[in-house]
């Protein structure tokens, strides 16, 4: 190894400086639930919604004034946690890493004037974890505060969805109407629950359109109970090898899987018309991490913080099964 921990730290400081759009871009497409829903910011520890609804208020005309209907307004918290990386390299780690990045120069899809060292570290060692890291906390995430002094694990960090909808159950925020019994989804049973969960849904809310997240295990159950009862492939039908789009018959509503869903029976309508589903960052603080870099005592620590909520601004147009 020819570099100093000294000056890798700030060849790397320069380098996440210099490429911070791209390593942020990159980042940002490596999130698959946050690129499904959308984002929000909050000024401070709650991101708050005046969540209001409104009863009926047409009636019939008459000439006098006749006040009808009411808006009840029903604020809606989510908590928006910080979320750290603490990491640590040794010398002798980063001597492997030089020698990995010295054969990976060699790779000629890669321009060796442009992969440098710290672009190795940074795009091929640390973000991938992260994007894993925070794919995994969006959905199975449980927050639980840390020992101090103790690193926590990472799906301890905040309540990702899995855990906002079985509290939202409990609470009622999310109606007890709004939760179907399907019971479990199989390969011979998915597109018979499926259609009985759409059929269970106000037909003014599945007419809207919308789509249904799901595990990718639950989504090819459907498809392969489609194709088993009526011998052929669920449609529309791809194109150029791209992912087939499934939309439920009768229903302008697709099937959305979700990796990090994975080993969940759990099913989500989400009706288009309204951005419900959401993520929340905090406004003032980076969205995606903005890595510095520190020497001490041969080592090399890495610093970022971000902060993350995840929730519903409208619980209450929320539909899902009953499955966890």
């Amino acid at each position: 190894m020819t570099i100093t921990i000294d000056a890798l730290a700030a060849h790397l400081n320069d380098h996440s400086r210099m490429f911070s759009q791209d390593i942020q871009t990159k980042t940002r497409l490596g999130l698959e639930m946050e690129n499904i829903i959308s984002q929000r910011q909050s000024t401070g520890e709650y991101y708050v919604v005046e969540n209001a609804e409104a009863t009926e208020v047409l009636q019939p005309y008459q000439g006098t004034f006749t006040p009808k209907g009411e808006v009840t307004h029903n604020e809606i918290s989510i908590r928006v946690r910080p979320i750290k990386m603490d990491l640590q390299f040794t010398e002798v780690q980063l001597e492997k890493w030089w020698n990995s990045w010295m054969v990976s120069r060699f790779d000629p899809e890669k321009d060796p004037m442009q992969w440098t060292f710290p672009r190795f570290i940074v795009e091929r060692e640390i973000l991938p974890k992260f994007q894993d890291d925070l794919n995994t906390v969006s959905w199975t995430g449980s927050y639980a505060a840390p020992t101090p002094g103790t690193a926590g694990d990472a799906v301890d960090s905040v309540d990702g969805f899995k855990k906002v909808i079985a509290d939202s159950i409990t609470s009622e925020a999310i109606p007890p109407a709004n939760v179907i019994t399907t019971t479990a989804l199989s390969a011979s049973n998915a597109r018979d629950k499926v259609e009985l969960f759409l059929d269970s849904i106000p037909s003014y809310i599945t007419a809207k359109g919308g789509k249904i997240l799901m595990s990718p295990t639950l989504r090819r159950h459907y498809m392969r109970d489609y194709r088993a009862e009526f011998t052929q492939q669920v449609g529309p039908y791809s194109t150029n090898n791209s992912p087939r789009t499934i939309m439920v018959d009768d229903y302008n509503v697709e099937l959305k899987a979700v990796a990090t869903m994975e080993g969940s029976g759990r099913i989500i309508f989400l009706p288009n018309g309204r951005d419900n589903m959401v993520w929340v960052s905090r406004a003032g603080s980076p969205v995606y991490p903005q890595m510095i870099f520190k020497t001490k005592s041969r080592v090399l620590e890495l610093y970022a913080t971000i902060y993350r909520g995840y929730g519903f601004e409208y619980p209450q147009e929320v539909y899902v099964n009953e499955q966890v």
